[in-house]
């Protein structure tokens, strides 16, 4: 590489290297690795996994599992499995490492298709895991787990994870997303006593798990929910 074009290069590679340096607590040794972490397909039609952070975000995606499991194990001894899931699922969520990837200004590094509102998609938290792919194999396990520590368990206390009111369907819909199961919510009516109300069945992979009624269709499809949690023996 002609040295113009090398030290044009590393000029342009400068910002990135304070922000990594400043977010993972060291100096990434292939910063190429790096830059695909921040490379979604839509970017210049990168479909081609190779070419685009998706390998990354697989390999991070394993890591990040990994060490909060072995944080929540040693935070609470006493709870049972099916919690231990529960509370997984609440931090590795694509809604909360979209969060963490905000609160990170990692959103401002992050190469894709400009039409696309990265709000209403899940890509900040697929680079975030493709960021921590990156780590581990820059750097090894244990960079790794501290900045899994740093940049995503930092915003989960256990307190808040105890405390956080119960939402029986998002906590159903969250467990599956983990088990990559399929789970359907099938709303009908009937009349009781001349007034409209509502039942709700969870399907798991067309079998029926829980059963839900209710005057509102939210409220049934929460019993139902709470009915198939308990089901799964996941609550």
């Amino acid at each position: 590489m002609p040295l113009f074009s090398f030290l044009k290069r590393k000029k342009k590679r400068s910002p990135l290297l304070t922000y990594l340096k400043t977010q993972l607590g060291y100096i990434p040794n292939n910063v190429d690795l790096f830059e695909k972490a921040l490379i979604h397909k839509s970017t210049n039609n990168r479909t081609d996994s190779n070419q685009n952070n998706e390998r990354l975000e697989f390999l991070g995606d394993s890591v990040i599992d990994l060490v909060v499991a072995e944080w929540l194990m040693d935070s609470f001894t006493q709870k049972s499995e099916g919690k231990l899931t529960q509370y997984r699922s609440r931090i590795v969520n694509r809604k909360n490492l979209n969060l963490c990837a905000s609160k990170m200004g990692l959103i401002e590094w992050i190469q894709f298709d400009g039409k696309i509102l990265l709000e209403n998609t899940s890509i900040p938290g697929n680079c975030l895991e493709a960021l921590i792919g990156a780590v581990y194999i820059d750097a090894g396990l244990e960079q790794a787990k501290k900045n899994v520590q740093s940049l995503i368990l930092s915003h989960s206390s256990k307190k808040e994870l105890e405390e956080k009111r119960t939402n029986y369907k998002s906590q159903l819909l969250e467990w599956a997303q983990q088990q990559k199961e399929s789970i359907e919510f099938v709303i009908s009516e009937y009349t009781e006593n001349n007034r409209k109300h509502f039942k709700a069945n969870v399907l798991l992979n067309e079998k029926e798990l829980g059963t839900g009624r209710a005057k509102n269709k939210k409220d049934a499809t929460q019993l139902a929910s709470k009915a198939a949690i308990k089901a799964l023996n996941i609550a």
